[in-house]
């Protein structure tokens, strides 16, 4: 006879849990400590990589998901009307300064509205933001540099050149009014200096009247979700019909993701061993937690065993049963979830600031984060981890009969039992006892094992962050020296002196030096015009670009681009990388042999390898003894009058010298002469 009464069931599974406190005390624990895994692990987690991103921001200089480049007012009313635009953030760029005071690390005059100043870390803490005439508003660092005190209405002179990142006119020297300061970040890459945008329309149209095209105005977003944020820029440039992957088309409407957000790393290198391994640390912590919550309710429905076997006598169904000890253990998570959760999260936000001194990164950019996502996901999974454990026990006590049930005992049948002579000894009592249920021994055993396992995982992952092999990507030495210029990719005739080179000599270890030359005479390598355009498209407009390759010399379809040839001593030239070919050419004299510096993704690939000359390719490279510009309607030397469009190179005792690809190579991404163009390697005993 089947029992169809709900309340019933409802009743038998609160009186039985009522009947069994002791039990039920040690289920709660245990279904508490499984679910204070989940939390504190997804606190953990999570914590680090929102202290990760933070880290990020403030290198990047802001928080927000992306930025649509150079956008039109008409662009810009349309991207933030777009459904999955949550929020946008205007800013212009209207000069910088990076002479003087700010010579180590520039200041960018610029013009942001209130969204923009929150996602850059620019918002006063004291005073307020720009809102008319010469109203400013900057950081107490560069108030310092500039001998101003932070005070509100104090006068702020600041000189700068009018600029954008594609145009420069000429230099303005003017006096603020202050009206708000923060904080300065040192980790942030510049120093902001907010404007009103009456002071920046001003000055815009001043450099108007000098010929100037309007400035680059960018629009800063925040998207509806922080997952596949580049995904969801193009499908608003879809929508409206722009294009975002060309720097020539008028239509298009280019995108720049927020490297900080870890999200937009893993989608460009996500791969599937990493998911593997998340996948595999998962379930690894599932089937600990299982484990452990399985043996207690396995020994509960064992002990009650003659219990659910009456049960049977009297109609209730397997399924009923089942229900029974399911319902117990839903009761039992009412109390279990809820503490492992408060207490996760509390073990966790101890231990994220432990953890992050493990991988030396600032303890000051601790995030706690408060993600639903820990707490979602830990509910989630401890759920999942306590039905998947009573789901057996109450197999178990659905197919019992009620015959068996009486008859009922843990022990597993063994093989005839040998009499001994010698006594009764502990221990082999507590091995006999071990060998009465081999099953639950095998799984009490597994589980104290899986506990260890995921302990020594957690190790490993908190551990396996090395600074030496992230600071050996980024430089192939220990410090670099060189003055601000280098630094900023600005030339200069000479970055450090012989003489200083020799004091460092002095004070260092031999197996530490290692100096890369760069030959002084004007570089110049023949290259395909589309090598050129497609290096220079990322910083020239369209009509820049063509103007551009108007100037350039051509050799039929080759044009001349700009190069660094650099020289390295025997201790840079043997950290090398050679992603392709054999270096060894360049150590024979009197071998016109080069190689080509690549810069190469985190898996030591190369992103775009038709860029690049192939090994063994011949290439021409022009020196000069001097290059000067000329106006190329008159032939004579350009004056300041002479506009830009028409500026072209003159070169003075030009020779082309041949020479034969024999690498391509790398050597850290911070070392040595940092430049966009080519980069071409001699050992330095070969000399030029």
């Amino acid at each position: 006879m089947n029992v169809k009464n709900r309340k019933c069931i409802r009743k038998l599974s609160l009186k039985s849990l009522y009947a069994n406190r002791r039990r039920n005390l040690i289920a709660i624990f245990a279904i508490a400590l499984t679910t204070l895994l989940f939390t504190s692990m997804f606190t953990i987690v999570l914590s680090l990589n929102a202290s990760y991103e933070t880290y990020q921001f403030r290198q990047v200089g802001g928080y927000a998901h992306g930025t649509f480049k150079d956008v039109s007012p008409e662009q810009a009313e349309r991207i933030a009307a777009h459904p999955k635009v949550k929020a946008t953030g205007v800013r212009k760029v209207i000069g910088i300064t990076a002479e003087g005071v700010f010579a180590k690390i520039p200041a960018e005059i610029s013009y942001m509205d209130a969204n923009c100043t929150k996602w850059s870390y620019a918002t006063p803490i004291i005073g307020r933001m720009p809102e008319s005439g010469k109203e400013v508003a900057m950081d107490t660092a560069a108030l310092q540099l500039l001998g101003v005190t932070p005070e509100l209405g104090a006068e702020v002179t600041v000189s700068y050149s009018i600029t954008d990142k594609d145009q420069t006119a000429f230099t303005v020297t003017d006096t603020f009014t202050l009206v708000g300061y923060w904080d300065y970040d040192e980790l942030m890459p510049v120093h902001y200096i907010n404007i009103s945008r009456d002071y920046a329309d001003d000055i815009e149209a001043q450099a108007a009247k000098t010929g100037l095209q309007p400035f680059r105005t960018d629009l800063n977003v925040m998207m509806a979700s922080g997952t596949n944020i580049q995904g969801q820029m193009e499908q608003v440039d879809t929508d409206l019909g722009y294009t975002w992957d060309s720097y020539t088309d008028p239509n298009s409407v280019r995108i720049g993701v927020n490297w900080g957000y870890t999200s937009s790393q893993l989608e460009s290198q996500l791969d599937p061993e990493l998911v593997i391994a998340i996948a595999a640390f998962l379930l690894l912590v599932i089937f600990t937690g299982y484990l452990i919550i399985y043996n207690i309710f396995q020994i509960s429905v064992a002990g009650d065993i003659r219990f659910y076997g009456l049960l049977k006598t009297i109609g209730t169904t397997p399924r009923q049963l089942k229900r029974i000890i399911r319902q117990q253990a839903l009761l039992l998570c009412l109390i279990g979830i809820p503490a492992g959760l408060l207490l996760g999260y509390g073990i966790g936000a101890v231990l994220v600031p432990i953890v992050l001194r493990s991988t030396q990164l600032e303890v000051g950019i601790t995030t706690i984060s408060t993600s639903p996502v820990i707490f979602v996901g830990s509910v989630l999974f401890a759920l999942l981890t306590v039905l998947l454990s009573c789901s057996k026990p109450g197999k178990m006590a659905a197919k019992v009969s009620p015959v068996e049930a009486t008859k009922y005992t843990d022990a597993m049948q063994t093989k005839k039992k040998r009499c001994s002579t010698r006594g009764a000894k502990l221990h082999q009592m507590a091995f006999a006892n071990l060998g009465r249920n081999k099953k639950k021994t095998v799984l009490v055993v597994l589980s104290l094992a899986l506990s260890v396992t995921l302990f020594n995982a957690l190790c490993a992952f908190v551990g396996g962050f090395s600074m030496e092999k992230y600071v050996s990507f980024m430089t192939c030495a220990d410090f670099i020296v060189s003055t601000p210029d280098y630094f900023r990719y600005n030339p200069a005739d000479e970055f450090i002196t012989p003489e200083q080179i020799e004091e460092i000599a002095a004070n260092t270890k031999a197996s530490l030096s290692g100096t890369g030359y760069a030959v002084r005479k004007p570089a110049y390598l023949w290259m395909t015009e589309d090598a050129l355009r497609q290096d220079y498209a990322r910083y020239e407009s369209a009509e820049q670009l063509d103007s551009h390759m108007s100037r350039l010399e051509h050799r039929g379809n080759m044009v001349m681009g700009d190069t660094r040839i650099e020289a390295l001593d025997n201790s840079l030239f043997d950290k090398l990388q050679v992603f392709d070919g054999d270096i060894s050419p360049m150590l024979e004299p009197d071998n016109n042999a080069i190689a080509i510096a690549v810069s190469l993704d985190d898996y030591g690939n190369l992103p775009n390898p038709e860029y690049y000359p192939k090994v063994g390719d011949t290439i021409t490279a022009t020196y000069a003894d001097d290059v000067k510009y000329i106006d190329s309607r008159t032939g004579e030397l350009r004056t300041e009058d002479t506009p830009e469009e028409y500026f072209q190179a003159k070169l003075y005792g030009a020779r082309d010298v041949e020479y034969t690809v024999c690498a391509l190579v790398e050597l850290g991404l911070s070392t040595l002469f940092q430049t966009n163009f080519f980069r071409l390697f001699f050992r330095y005993c070969t000399g030029v």
